[in-house]
């Protein structure tokens, strides 16, 4: 009897898994959390490490744009520093984008906190549009297009 509970009880489990997996919204949520807890530590590696090395990015500043994983680097590691405002995942609106279930295009809503010039708490929405494929790796960015938004106190 124990272990026919037990077989059902990792049935359960695994049919569990199967669906988030295959969930689009899911899976960007997931990546997206990884981002904003490895940019928020400041662990650059584990930010570039979600990134295919032929994603092209473009973060909200003037000019932050990458079409390589070297000038990836660099953005991340501007951007994904000790103090640096802190980003929270709001959530997404993503889909399939081919029937095979290994791309997911995604609509994110983020807020980016941190202090403001004159020293008081400020935070800005940021709006991103995401291109994620299924890679021996895992799940990674192959585009990235974030646009910030008016901060807000």
């Amino acid at each position: 009897m124990r272990r026919a509970c037990l077989v059902l009880a990792l049935c359960a489990a695994a049919s569990l898994a199967n669906a988030a997996a295959d969930d689009p919204n899911a899976i960007a949520r997931e990546v997206g959390e990884k981002f904003a807890a490895a940019c928020n530590d400041a662990k650059v590696d584990a930010v570039l490490a979600l990134y295919r090395d032929d994603a092209r990015v473009v973060y909200p500043g003037a000019g932050q744009t990458a079409t390589s994983k070297a000038e990836l680097k660099k953005l991340v590691s501007a951007t994904c520093v000790p103090g640096a405002p802190k980003f929270k995942l709001v959530g997404y609106k993503a889909v399939w984008a081919d029937a095979a279930h290994t791309v997911v295009a995604a609509l994110g809503d983020w807020t980016v906190s941190g202090v403001g010039p004159d020293g008081t708490p400020a935070s800005a929405p940021v709006r991103s549009v995401e291109v994620l494929v299924k890679t021996g790796p895992g799940w990674q960015y192959v585009g990235d297009h974030a646009s910030a938004g008016i901060p807000t106190r």
